[in-house]
């Protein structure tokens, strides 16, 4: 029992992540809980271990609704099941034909295989949702919602049925799934039981009207609760219609949307499709973004780099703390966050604001963004969890997580060296500086040599000068005052040689004037005696 219900595959495993750590736990308590059910004199009704993930499949069904329910049928992120009733190779075709269930499934889809007791329960929990509970229409063999299609088929001994079989004609390696698999000693089954035996397959052959031998796989609707079952299978005619089940080849996480809108609006139409605005939790899903991106888009990116429809937002902002960008719903971004080229930015306009939302662009690369009016496409996520991280995600985010480790240290040595550089630059400078000061200074000092020698000099000289200068204003003096005792002098001469002539002038006009005077005492001494005579 153990072995049959708790091998799960992975691509489920990412799908119900939050609860598949507990599946080890329910399988082995459901032992327990069965043991003690088989010892007791009463047997009641066990607990429902599996209601948490029954509970996630019928919220996720309801919520992607929104999104189905006008395609005519009900899906999770990796299952859809679909109410038109078909034979088994047309329920086989269609799967395959389809890529839309109200959303994209751009891995393609085929009927379901079924590998785990989770995948079966599941898929019974699906055709029960899709007809309002597991309460059969009719008879269990009656009505045709009572079963659903799954994608296991018998391929070997189908041309008669062994002559010596009882009930049950059962030999693991005659069936397959339609994914591939042929069954094994080890591979999941649920085939009908009765007091615990198998009973189912039996390749009954058909009457009238049927198709040779019941030969295709089917899953029945209503499950017996004493024993905590999901659906049993049952083998029947290829051409009895049923509903069916799909599986999705790659359980649907990030879906991208080329319809340009604001952030504000994006986030508001993935939940009006029944799903949640994208996060991307790693560098792993980073690139499983990337390549949800490029199913997107039909045309090359454009040019411009940053073109609008090069961007796709997510739901991540710096809202509620400047700068710390988060998811929308406060959960913390826990990688490196392959930010482009020279952002995040933080970049602030009058008319715009603050770049505070987040957009990835088809390559990958993250940028900060106007939210309120930039309109651009943006991605959605089916179910709130994050993908499981298998080997290789886990390989590609420890060498991103390595790889950015090494450019941070790279970036921090170029930064010491660059901070080593700018502080002996800077050591330099100043002792350049130093010496530029000191030489500038000893230029002064030589400088004030010179010119207290100069003004030495000047003084000197001045000093020179006025006494040259006294010394010619004395002899210039002296020689004035020679000179003006030689005038002097001169004139005392010439006063004196002028008195002399004057006076020899005096004394000749004496002399004349006594002459004249003596001459005119002789005329008249003479006219006297003249005319005394």
């Amino acid at each position: 029992w153990y072995q049959r219900r708790v091998r799960v595959s992975s691509g489920i495993n990412a799908e119900y992540g939050e609860h598949t750590d507990m599946f080890s736990i329910v399988a082995v308590c459901a032992v327990l809980l069965l043991g003690s059910l088989t010892h007791g004199e009463e047997q009641t009704a066990p607990i429902n271990l599996w209601a948490p993930l029954e509970d996630k499949v019928v919220e996720e069904m309801a919520r992607l609704d929104k999104s189905t329910a006008e395609h005519g049928c009900h899906a999770t992120c990796a299952f859809s099941v679909h109410t038109d009733l078909s034979d088994y190779e047309t329920a086989k075709a269609k799967c395959e034909a389809k890529s839309f269930v109200g959303f994209p499934t751009h891995g393609g889809m085929k009927l379901a295989s079924i590998h785990s007791e989770l995948e079966n329960r599941i898929a019974t929990l699906m055709l029960q949702y899709a007809y309002g509970g597991d309460e059969l229409e009719g008879s269990r063999y009656e009505g045709s919602s009572n079963w659903a299609w799954i994608g296991l088929e018998k391929v070997n001994h189908t041309e008669s049925r062994p002559a010596d079989a009882g009930k049950l004609v059962w030999e693991e390696e005659d069936w397959e799934w339609v994914d591939g698999s042929r069954l094994n000693e080890n591979s999941y089954t649920n085939w009908m039981d009765k007091n615990d035996v198998q009973i189912q397959p039996d390749m009954w052959k058909g009457e009238e009207g049927d198709e040779g031998f019941q030969l295709a796989a089917r899953l029945f609707r209503k499950t017996r609760e004493m024993k905590d079952e999901s659906g049993v299978w049952d083998d029947t005619f290829k051409n009895t219609l049923h509903p069916y089940i799909c599986k999705f080849n790659v359980p649907v996480h990030y879906i991208v949307y080329p319809d340009l809108l604001n952030w504000y609006e994006a986030k508001q139409s993935c939940e009006d499709k029944g799903f949640y605005f994208a996060k991307i939790r790693n560098k792993a899903e980073n690139e499983k973004f990337v390549a949800a991106a490029q199913l997107a888009f039909k045309e090359d990116r454009h040019d411009p780099k940053f073109h609008h429809e090069n961007w796709i937002w997510i739901g991540a902002t710096d809202l509620n703390e400047w700068n710390e960008f988060r998811f929308y719903d406060g959960e913390e971004i826990g990688f490196t966050i392959p930010w482009a080229r020279k952002q995040h930015d933080n970049k602030t306009t009058k008319e715009q604001g603050s770049q505070d939302h987040v957009a990835v662009s088809r390559w990958g690369t993250w940028d900060d963004s106007f939210g309120n009016d930039w309109k651009r496409p943006y991605a959605c996520q089916c179910n709130p969890n994050g993908m499981e991280v298998d080997e290789e995600m886990e390989r590609i985010n420890r060498e991103w997580e390595n790889e950015e480790e090494r450019k941070k240290q790279i970036k921090e040595r170029n930064k010491a060296e660059k901070e080593r550089k700018k502080e002996e630059r800077k050591r330099n400078k100043a002792e350049r500086e130093a010496k530029k000061a000191e030489k500038a200074a000893e230029k002064e000092r030589k400088k004030a040599e010179k010119a207290a020698k100069k003004a030495e000099n000047e003084k000197k000289k001045a000093e020179k000068a006025v006494e040259k200068a006294a010394k010619k204003e004395k002899k210039k003096a002296e020689k004035a005052a020679k000179k003006a005792e030689n005038e002097k002098k001169k004139a005392e001469k010439a006063a004196e040689k002028a008195a002399a002539k004057e006076k020899k002038k005096a004394e000749r006009e004496a002399k004349k004037a006594e002459k004249a005077a003596s001459k005119e005492a002789k005329k008249a001494a003479k006219k006297a005696d003249k005319k005394a005579s």
